[in-house]
């Protein structure tokens, strides 16, 4: 029988592994609705982006494509766990100029040059989303040139999640959840309640279904989060005119997702404000599959196109599987 100290230091460990756990699933339930694109959608990009990519490229990816669904949000998750990654999934460009000129002038603009212009506590304090996901990028092609098929997985999951979140426009402002315009829940609204009602009918593959390599992936970068700020407009303009169509009546309403009932725009708001951006959310979505695509392909071109061996997946942990659960 083991002595009483040793049973008392298993039982704080069990305690602590049910505290972690309670934690992140009551976060996992509170901000789950907010986690950009929305778990459907990041899966479905993920998917696209797999399509997109030539052989024997997709041959491995495909392989693959269960443990990239699972870890698809492994980027969301750190935001509870990880000092300072919340910051890399997004940069507020309005904190820098109201002019999209002034900013389509200074970006791109390397870190350590924006550094010096800015300062490292104000680049963190207005996120770093474009300079991660270059870094990433680059991290990816190391794992690549290494043969390292578990560190190219990773990073080839996290790099997919951060450009898809560069696509969001409200993860290009200040006011993410239109709290300064009273348009609260705009980002809930935009990047995961629309994409999960309508994007069964989206076309992703509107150019064709092929990576490019990219001569310049801090170029395709910076374009694609100046791409989103230009919609911002939109964005908030007709969430406003589609309020001012519904005055005295409801805008809000429980909808369900998954196993949850979640207050959201009611499904009619949604609709309307869906029909006038024009095919705006569609736009950004089909952007962000291709040029995972063309970054994933970009970078395994970099290094050498090595070949890759295509092994089983690893199975599912235990928290993962719980984790899976709280999502769907």
């Amino acid at each position: 029988m083991p002595p009483l100290h040793c049973k008392k230091r298993r039982l704080r460990r069990t305690l602590r592994k049910i505290h972690c756990c309670g934690f992140l699933c009551i976060s996992l339930l509170i901000t789950s609705p907010c986690a950009a694109w929305g778990f459907a959608a990041h899966r479905t990009i993920v998917d696209a982006a797999i399509h997109h990519l030539p052989p024997p490229l997709h041959t491995f990816f495909k392989a693959h494509g269960a443990w990239l669904h699972e870890h698809v949000n492994d980027a969301d998750l750190r935001k509870h766990t990880v000092a300072g990654e919340g910051i890399r999934h997004y940069i507020d460009l309005d904190r820098y100029s109201p002019s999209l000129d002034t900013l389509r002038s200074w970006f791109p603009m390397a870190y350590d040059e924006a550094i010096q212009r800015w300062s490292e506590d104000s680049l963190h304090a207005h996120g770093i989303g474009p300079w991660h996901a270059l870094r990433t990028y680059r991290r990816l092609i190391g794992a690549f040139d290494r043969k390292d098929e578990a560190a190219v997985l990773r990073l080839a999951v996290d790099l997919a999640h951060y450009i898809s979140d560069l696509h969001v426009p409200l993860h290009t402002s200040g006011n993410y959840d239109g709290k300064q315009t009273a348009q609260n829940g705009i980002h809930a609204l935009w990047e995961t309640q629309l994409p999960e009602a309508f994007m069964a009918n989206y076309n992703l593959f509107p150019t064709g279904p092929q990576a490019l390599w990219v001569e310049r992936p801090d170029d395709l970068i910076w374009q694609s989060v100046l791409e989103s700020h230009a919609c911002l407009d939109s964005v908030f303009s007709f969430e406003q005119q589609t309020r001012a169509s519904f005055e005295g009546q409801r805008i809000d309403a429980y909808v369900e997702r998954g196993r949850v009932r979640q207050l959201m725009r009611s499904p009619a708001f949604a609709a309307h404000y869906h029909a006038t951006l024009d095919g705006q959310v569609e736009r950004r979505m089909a952007a962000a599959c291709h040029r995972v695509s063309s970054l994933w392909y970009s970078a395994w071109i970099e290094a050498g196109a090595p070949a890759l061996d295509v092994q089983a997946p690893a199975a599912r942990t235990g928290w993962k599987k719980v984790v899976d659960w709280l999502f769907k």
